[in-house]
Order: structure tokens, then sequence, then C-alpha cells
């Protein structure tokens, strides 16, 4: 019964029941975790790498420019050997003078013996005549006209109404007519000029003083007064001037041409005003250059004199008793050295000047040196009435006294006439 169950018992069994499940099992857990794992970690890996990868962005390139060269033509010879560079020379720097004007001389109006030949003063006109009839003249005429009014009967108005406005066309610089009975009744034009030469410039802030002088005679007189252009010394139409002013602070020396220049100009009628640009400063280089000026253009003929108070000049407009304070009161720096060799500077209050120097030519005042620096209280705007008549009372002088420019020219009018 034993081998008949024992042998129904392998009869059944299956190729299957020698599978041992158990294991099976145990073998396919461990082989689904490992391949989950590698999916696990190949996903992660894909994941990190497109994290951690940086991004290119593809930017469209700009568009460039080709500058292109071309090689330069040889025109010319090639030279290899350099050329030497020419030597720098120094040259000492002077004054550069203008050709001198030509000389002033007494001209004549020619006539075919009719009228004669008159004696004027730069004047140049050729006047012809022409007579049909038969008449018996002399072979020549000779008439010299010269002025005989004093300094003080100078141009009535009374006795010759003359239209100075008419008169006032550029020709003429300046024209007066003045009653003698009354001193300030008078009329007409001048034009005020400052003098310069080629060192010869007044400083920059002196430039307003001719212009509140001009503006000075346009109020206190019936004068029509106007700013010049301003004349250099060498220059020709100086002779047409018979008022000038001139001022500096610093030193400087006038060419040959100037210093005969401005000679005859004060000698054929003209008057200038010489101011003092630094009065404070005693001896200072301005004024030793402006006492210099006079002394080599009219040489051993000039004569330095202070002009006295009861002269003309004090009363041929406003009554002054005499000049008026200018500028000179200051503080004036000095420089003193020690025996050690040591400088030092002190400040010292100046001195007044109490009168004006004149300069005289055959008893003729033709300039006024001025040690007061009127020309730092003429471009003042207030506290300057006292100085502004001082400079008209000296540009009335200059167009009424005898022998002046202005005088001669009237006097060429008034015998034309």
């Amino acid at each position: 019964m034993e081998g008949k169950v024992r042998t129904m018992s392998s009869r059944f069994k299956k190729p299957s029941d020698a599978i041992d499940m158990v294991r099976l099992e145990r073998e396919t857990q461990k082989l689904l975790f490992l391949g989950l794992v590698v999916a696990v970690s190949f996903h992660a890996a894909i994941g990190a790498y497109y994290m951690f990868k940086q991004s290119e962005v593809k930017v469209a390139k700009p568009l460039t420019m080709e500058l292109i060269v071309r090689r330069p033509r040889m025109k010319k010879a090639f030279e290899f050997k350099k050329k030497r560079v020419q030597k720098r020379v120094f040259k000492k720097k002077e004054i550069e003078q203008r050709q001198p004007t030509k000389e002033i001389v007494t001209k004549k109006i020619k006539t075919m013996d009719l009228t004669g030949s008159v004696a004027s003063y730069e004047f140049n006109t050729e006047m012809s005549t022409d007579m049909q009839d038969n008449v018996y003249l002399p072979d020549k005429i000779e008439i010299e006209m010269t002025a005989t009014r004093e300094p003080e009967k100078q141009i009535s108005m009374k006795e010759e109404m003359i239209s100075l406005e008419d008169l006032d066309t550029g020709q003429y610089k300046a024209m007066i007519i003045q009653d003698p009975n009354n001193k300030q009744q008078i009329k007409g034009f001048v034009y005020i000029a400052t003098a310069w030469g080629a060192q010869l410039k007044p400083p920059d802030e002196l430039k307003r003083a001719v212009i509140n002088l001009v503006e000075a005679l346009n109020r206190y007189t019936n004068i029509n007064a106007k700013v010049d252009r301003h004349l250099f010394l060498d220059h020709r139409k100086l002779f047409e001037t018979p008022f000038v002013y001139i001022t500096a602070d610093e030193a400087f020396q006038l060419t040959e041409i100037e210093q005969e220049n401005f000679g005859k100009y004060l000698r054929h009628g003209g008057f200038a005003v010489i101011d003092n640009g630094t009065p404070t400063y005693e001896y200072g280089q301005a004024e030793a250059s402006l006492r210099q000026m006079l002394r080599d253009s009219l040489g051993a003929d000039a004569k330095f004199q202070p002009i006295p108070n009861d002269h003309p000049l004090y009363n041929c407009f406003f009554p002054l008793e005499g000049p008026p304070q200018g500028s000179e009161i200051g503080l004036m720096q000095t420089t003193t050295t020690n025996v050690q060799g040591e400088t030092a500077r002190n400040s010292a209050m100046a001195k007044a000047v109490h009168y004006l120097e004149g300069i005289w030519l055959d008893n003729r005042l033709v300039a006024i040196y001025s040690d007061k620096g009127y020309a730092h209280k003429w471009k003042d705007l207030t506290n300057n009435e006292p100085q502004l008549k001082m400079g008209v009372n000296m540009v009335v002088f200059a167009l009424t006294q005898e022998g002046s420019i202005a005088q001669q020219k009237m006097d060429l009018y008034s015998s034309n006439e």
C-alpha cells in the first residue's frame, strides 16, 4: 500500500512544483527594487544635467564695416635723405616806426594875378580866373593875412553869426565862438581824443575818464563835445586836433618819429594835457617817462614852470582859485633797505600838489603837466565836480587861446568869407 501511495503522489506532480516560489518572489523583489533605483538615478541625472546646464543665447552678429586702407601712390621719387630743420634764430623785438608824415608847411592860394596869393594853414586849393576883356593887372600882388585877435577878444557871437552845426562835417575837429563880455557864452563843437604811442597807452581803468569829461562839457557848456578815436603821435591827423589827452601808469619811450611829430604839433598850435596815472608814487616810472617825452619832443626850448593861480586857465570859463585837489592824496608804498640788506615796505601818506606845471614855448602855454591824477577823479561817478570843472577849463583854454589850431581854423574860415 505504501508503494502504491508513493506512486500516486509522484504521479500527480507538475514541473512547476519544482519552482521555489519563496525564493523566486524574493529575487523578483530584489530585481524590482534594483530597476527602480536605476530608473530613479537615471532620471535624476538627466534632470540635474538640464538644471545646471547654462543656456547659450545666440545673438545675431552685428553688421560690421571693414575699412580698407589703400596703399598710397607715390607721385614723386622716394627720398631716403632727411631734410635738415632750419635753426631757430632769436631776434630782439624792436619798435616798428611808421613812415614820417609830410612836414606841415604854409601853402598859398594861387590865381592869375587877380586876387594875389593868400597865406593859409594847411590848405591846398587851386583857383584860376579867365577874363575875356583886356584889363590892366600888375605883375604880382602879395597879401599876407594873419590872426590879429588877442586872447581876451575872441570871435564875437554878435559880429559873426556862424552856423557851427553846419561846419561839423568832419573836416574840422573843433570850431568855437565865445562872447568876450561873458566867458560862459560859448558854443561850438569839439572832438576830444586820447594820444597813444608805440609803447604809450592809457591804462584800461582810466579810459572812462575822457568819456566823463566829454559828458561834463555837454552838461556845463553849450559846446557839443564828442569822444574821438585815439590818435597816434606819429599820425598826420594829430595836426587837426586842437586838444589831446595823454596819461600813463608805467614806463614807456617814444620813437624818433613820434618825438618829432609831437614836437611839431605843439609848435604849430596844438595843446596837450599830460596827466600822471600814478600820482601817489613820488618819482615814479610814469612821471619820469612823461617828463622825458616832453624834453625829447621840444628840446631845450621847453620851459617847465608852475602855472600861477591868476592865469587865464583858471577863469576862461569857470572862475577857479587854483587847481582843485586830485587823487595825489593817498597811501604811498616806500621801500627801505637796512644795513643787513633786508628790504622792507612802508606806507606813507603822499603830499598834496598845490599847482599845475605848464610847458611854455615863446610865452605860449602849449601843454599842462598834471601830477594830480585827475583821470582817477574823472572816471568816478560822484564827488568829482571840481575836477571836472578844471577839465572843462583846460579844454576851453586850449580852444580859445591865441595861436591854437581851433583859432587858426576860425581865422581861415572867416578870411574865406
